[in-house]
């Protein structure tokens, strides 16, 4: 069974878009309940009527989640740790802006924006994701949306500027009473939200029976409708990779070429090893006319070898038995499978106990080169279109709102702009390289080719510096320090007395 016929027995509403259900579809791959909806477990192969259950219609009884590793090793090569962009802010003159880049990297330490985007990088894999930044109460609340309950509008002349974005879903009565809306007879309704470039407007929930509601049926909540007046929409929209429609508004996904080997795979271990326990276990048949009870009915034979079977005179007792070599091509057929979707989704395909001896980073670049590939491209998506771009967005309501709390700190207005994104290196590097890096930024200090500032630079990813400016004024102060220390033994050797020697 492939991905179009599994995505064919998931049942969602029909109100929904067929984007929705195919975003929804696709969540189900990636956090492993693509199979949930199915009936039958995989070791059932007959009903309770005797029918014969074929094996699409079972569930898999071993899930490889081939799909959702690719995506976790992508976003944690992407945003975890030791992976972490360095903030580089500028002046309107393009010198470094020492202060506000401090600033920046507060606000980003205090909002654990790291944990929020790499959240934001596995949501996303699905084609899209969206960051909604906003002041609650004077309060700055940063959260990540689905985007499949979401209709962005783009300018017609700039199609990353986003014109508004429709939040709508279906919501039960209870929830809206949870929600303060009041209480609503029982039923299902719909709940719907703009964010357009100047105010949030709320709506006045929609029962579902009325029908595919429009614009112009929408009723304004005034009470809870709020004009922001930033002038951009305060969602950052964040495609996954380029697809092959510009104007669409998701990306391509990150796992969707990996799908279908992956589901047979799972069947094709399941099966495996649904073989393997029918080997230690196998069924047995007798073949005899006479024992037989009363009415013409078989006995029911317990299969255990501690009960001894007893048969008349010229029956026969056979175990219907299997070798091993199926389940040994299964596995090679299964390491096939494994290999083709993790080289269709750009994953690590290198196993790591294989490796005998410490590698050094640009070799374990190699050894994971599809991967770093991939991540390379969702550094553009996630770091440049979607981390820069929520800082600018925080920055423009540090202007618009004076007394904007940033997890319960004040930081002023800061000014947006000018920020860029400068990335680590894939894998640590070894104590090799950095001798290596060092030996050759020295030569090239001594030959005058580099300065100071691109020596720094060199040196960042064995050094972790996080400003060059002020790690230039360090060596600086150093030298400094050492060249007085050496003038002061020197002025000592000089005043001491030549007869004391």
């Amino acid at each position: 069974m492939d991905w179009v016929e599994l995505k064919k027995t998931m049942m969602f509403p029909s109100t929904f878009p067929r984007r929705t259900r195919n975003l929804l579809a696709l969540e189900r791959v990636l956090d492993g309940t693509l199979y949930d909806h199915i009936p039958y477990p995989f070791f059932k192969s007959c009903d309770t009527d005797g029918t014969y259950i074929p094996i699409n219609r079972r569930r898999p009884s071993i899930r490889s989640h081939l799909c959702s590793t690719v995506v976790d090793d992508s976003a944690s090569l992407l945003f975890s740790q030791s992976h972490w962009p360095t903030v580089v802010a500028k002046t309107e003159d393009g010198a470094d802006d020492n202060e506000r880049e401090h600033l920046i990297r507060n606000i980003i330490s205090d909002l654990n924006l790291a944990s929020v985007m790499e959240q934001a990088a596995v949501m996303g894999s699905v084609g899209s994701v969206a960051i909604l930044v906003q002041a609650v109460d004077d309060d700055l609340v940063v959260e990540i949306k689905k985007t499949c309950f979401l209709e962005p509008t783009f300018s017609l002349f700039d199609s990353r500027r986003l014109i508004r974005v429709r939040e709508r879903y279906v919501v039960d009565s209870d929830g809206l009473e949870r929600a303060g809306f009041g209480e609503y007879p029982p039923g299902n309704y719909w709940f719907t939200r703009d964010f357009t470039e100047n105010e949030t407007v709320w709506y006045q929930p929609v029962k579902l029976e009325s029908g595919q509601h429009t614009w112009d049926t929408l009723v304004k909540d005034e009470a809870r409708s709020v004009e922001h007046g930033l002038g951009i929409v305060p969602i950052v929209w964040i495609k996954n990779l380029p697809g092959n429609d510009p104007g669409s508004p998701d990306g391509k996904c990150t796992f969707a070429a990996g799908i279908d080997a992956m589901i047979d795979a799972d069947y094709l271990l399941s099966q495996t090893v649904r073989g393997l326990r029918y080997s230690a276990d196998p069924t047995m048949v007798l073949s005899t006319d006479e024992y037989q009870l009363p009415g013409m009915m078989s006995p029911q034979m317990p299969k255990d070898a501690s009960h001894a079977i007893s048969l008349p005179q010229g029956g026969d007792a056979k175990l219907l038995e299997i070798n091993g070599t199926g389940a040994a091509a299964s596995l090679n057929m299964w390491e096939a499978l494994r290999a083709l979707a993790l080289e269709a989704m750009h994953g690590n395909r290198a196993h790591g106990d294989r490796v005998t001896a410490a590698q050094s980073g640009r070799a374990m670049e190699l050894m994971c080169l599809g991967l770093t590939w991939l991540t390379g491209r969702l550094r553009r998506s996630y770091g440049e279109y979607g981390l820069v771009s929520v800082l600018n967005l925080i920055c423009r309501i540090s202007q618009i709102v004076p007394d904007l709390n940033v997890a319960g700190k004040f930081y002023g207005p800061v000014r947006s702009g000018n920020i860029s994104l400068v990335w680590p290196p894939w894998f640590e590097p070894t104590f090799g390289d950095m001798q290596t890096m060092a030996n050759a930024v020295q030569a090239a200090r001594s030959a005058n080719a580099i300065s100071i500032d691109t020596a720094i630079r060199m040196m960042r990813p064995a050094t972790h510096v996080q400003h060059v400016g002020e790690e230039k004024n360090k060596i600086t102060d150093d030298i400094k320090a050492h060249d007085e220390r050496l003038k002061a033994l020197d002025g000592q050797v000089q005043d001491r007395d030549p007869t004391e020697v």
